[in-house]
């Protein structure tokens, strides 16, 4: 009989799992300020389809860089990542994380590397995001 009453209690569960939001943040349209060193700031909006939501909030790059990120974990609104950002000529250890939910997020990463042959050490940036909703307009760029 017991075993009975944990399997459905397991059974009645079950719908309740099954509506959870399948992604840790929402597929969709989203724009992001990233703010350089304090001194330089940008603002670009993607569309970030449900398969690049990991490289999204665990994994930040952009199109002029190539990135490397052995570690990146996320789970419960937090983002930790650390790795190598390579451009042309610099190479950056960078490491950083923040926090997310569905429609936000807010990141942080620092580092030190060289640009050409100039050491560059305690680089830093903040990334700020918020989604602007589920639908992206034909000509977004798209978040890869």
């Amino acid at each position: 009989m017991k075993r009975f009453a944990a399997l459905a209690l397991a059974a009645l569960a079950l719908p309740a799992a099954a509506k959870a939001d399948p992604y840790p943040v929402n597929p969709g349209y989203w724009e992001v300020t990233t703010n350089w060193l304090g001194l330089v700031t940008t603002t670009a909006r993607y569309c970030v389809e449900p398969r690049n939501i990991t490289k999204f909030i665990a994994a930040p790059c952009n199109h002029i860089y190539h990135c490397n990120y052995p570690i990146q974990r996320y789970g419960d609104g937090k983002a930790y990542f650390d790795g190598y950002i390579r451009g042309h000529d610099e190479l950056y250890h960078v490491v950083g994380g923040g926090t997310y939910s569905p429609t936000s997020m807010d990141m942080h990463v620092s580092g030190s590397g060289h640009w050409h042959i100039v050491p560059v050490s305690d680089a830093h940036a903040t990334l700020k995001g918020h989604w602007l909703g589920a639908d992206c307009p034909a000509d977004a760029k798209h978040f890869k």
